[in-house]
């Protein structure tokens, strides 16, 4: 697209009215300096539905009769825009420059009467000191090219009573770790990237990407040792805390309001049991017993008990009863 079909399109998309007529368009290509007849403006018009119908399979703009241009149809249907742009805004690793820079790229080819139905949340001031789009973008450049990474690993230590960030020094070289990159995963809103670090010998490391600092491609020879494991079950046991090789059914006692949280965690496939009044015994085969499991359980508090197996039931009350010696003192 060049430079008088760009502010065409940008004119019409951002048009407040009904509707901008060619002679409008026409007039303000001036202000850049770009000088076109009425024909061509129409020949642009044409030029940008061509090269968007692929996409919609429908024009995007249309032309109304003594009213002018106007988009007829956004590239992002109201609810995929607003669903990326809450995603952007909430992501809790990424610097407020970065997801402006996003949403507005985003916008780029949102008209103004589609932003005018968006909600717009503000983001949450947070000084992060590093960019994840930056760090994302080393990470998986290297890994297509087989580069060895080379990065700071953050600790935290308190000065003046405040957590301040500072390398760990448990890499290879004290503060510089040294991996050969396999793969990047994410898991519970985070991204994790599975590699190679010679420091621990036929075994793979994970590292939390936006714990990563100062990350850079280095000459190294890259090590690749992928063949000798499961790649898969690798991802589950090292990045996901809601997976545990222990499984087994569960059994909960709740209440029917609580059903659609159940849901909400573990699907549809589960049995539920009326036991009495509004109470239901409800039963989730093969499931991972875990800290992460055991950590939402105990977050409903009162609203559900553990019925089966037995082990998860005397770990919760080991818990509970560990949570009370804390506020006996």
């Amino acid at each position: 697209m060049g430079k008088r079909m760009y502010y065409v399109f940008k004119f019409i998309l951002e048009n407040k009215d009904k509707g901008i007529s060619a002679k409008e368009i026409q007039e303000r290509l001036e202000d850049y300096e770009i000088y076109l007849d009425i024909k061509t403006v129409y020949s642009c018009i044409h030029q940008i539905n061509d090269f968007f119908y692929e996409w919609l399979h429908e024009n995007m703009i249309t032309s109304i009769k003594r009213v002018g241009f106007k988009i007829q149809t956004d590239f992002l249907e109201d609810g995929e825009l607003q669903f990326l742009l809450d995603s952007i805004v909430f992501h809790q690793d990424l610097k407020n420059d970065d997801k402006q820079n996003l949403q507005n790229k985003l916008l780029s080819l949102s008209s103004y009467h589609q932003k005018q139905r968006l909600v717009h949340f503000k983001p949450s001031k947070r000084d992060l000191h590093f960019s994840l789009f930056l760090n994302l973008t080393t990470i998986m450049k290297a890994i297509e090219n087989k580069s060895v990474l080379s990065f700071q690993y953050i600790n935290y230590v308190i000065k003046r009573n405040h957590l301040t960030e500072v390398p760990s020094l448990h890499g290879n070289n004290q503060d510089q770790y040294i991996i050969s990159p396999y793969q990047i995963v994410s898991q519970n809103n985070h991204y994790y990237v599975i590699g190679y670090n010679d420091k621990f010998k036929n075994a793979l490391s994970t590292y939390r990407v936006d714990r990563m600092r100062l990350i850079q491609t280095i000459r190294d020879s890259y090590i690749d040792i992928r063949e000798q494991f499961d790649l898969t079950d690798e991802i589950e046991k090292t990045t996901n805390m809601y997976i545990s090789q222990n499984r087994d059914t569960i059994q909960l006692e709740c209440d029917q309001k609580l059903l659609r949280e159940l849901v909400s965690r573990f699907g549809t496939d589960i049995t539920a049991q009326k036991l009495y009044q509004q109470q239901y015994l409800v039963t989730i085969l093969d499931t991972p017993i875990s800290d992460g499991l055991i950590g939402w359980l105990m977050m409903l508090q009162d609203q559900v008990k553990v019925i089966a197996p037995e082990s998860l039931q005397i770990e919760m009350k080991k818990r509970i009863y560990k949570m009370m010696e804390l506020y006996e003192h």
